[in-house]
């Protein structure tokens, strides 16, 4: 089980990354960065920032839909086409922040979550990131070729979590997730 993604939480997180990177990033580091935002909000919070579909691949964790939006610029079947209008589409291994949006996605606490992440691996580079997953995301299974899912639970066994405190962080999963299509109906 994996909680719902938020695709104007991630424009937001991820201009907010680049404007701290001085507006240019490679696209592996923004995809790392972007994984331990929710991996750290998971641990603090019980609640990822971005949500989505987690994977392990060859380089390490990631989210699925963000590696998407990065390849592609947008989600099939996305209304919101903020991040197309915020990010440049990759140019060699690099994304560039064109607009900074208005933060209405996301919470204080969020903002600070991106800012925290950053003091700790905004310095490291793609490399240095993709190291210090294989060696810190227990959650991640190493893959030769194409990628293996990561359910929520296992992000929050990797961190320590009780078996209450998992089959709390998937009830509340099921239970957004919920609510979120019930509210996104129209």
């Amino acid at each position: 089980m994996n909680f719902r993604f938020q695709i104007g939480k991630a424009t937001e997180a991820a201009c907010l990354f680049l404007e701290h990177g001085g507006r240019q990033m490679n696209i592996m580091k923004l995809i790392k960065l972007l994984y331990l935002l929710d991996r750290c909000s998971l641990d603090r919070r019980n609640i990822p920032v971005i949500g989505g579909d987690y994977l392990s691949m060859r380089n390490g964790p990631v989210t699925s839909e963000i590696l998407d939006l990065i390849n592609s610029g947008r989600l099939m079947g996305e209304t919101d086409r903020r991040w197309e209008q915020c990010i440049t589409d990759r140019r060699n291994h690099d994304v560039t922040l064109e607009t900074m949006p208005s933060l209405e996605n996301l919470a204080d606490t969020e903002i600070a979550l991106v800012d925290e992440v950053w003091a700790e691996h905004g310095g490291k580079d793609q490399w240095e990131l993709v190291a210090w997953c294989h060696t810190h995301c227990k959650e991640w299974t190493p893959v030769t070729n194409g990628c293996a899912p990561i359910a929520v639970e296992q992000v929050g066994m990797a961190l320590g979590k009780s078996a209450a405190e998992v089959q709390r962080l998937r009830q509340e999963a099921i239970e957004l997730n919920q609510l979120d299509e019930i509210f996104s109906v129209s």
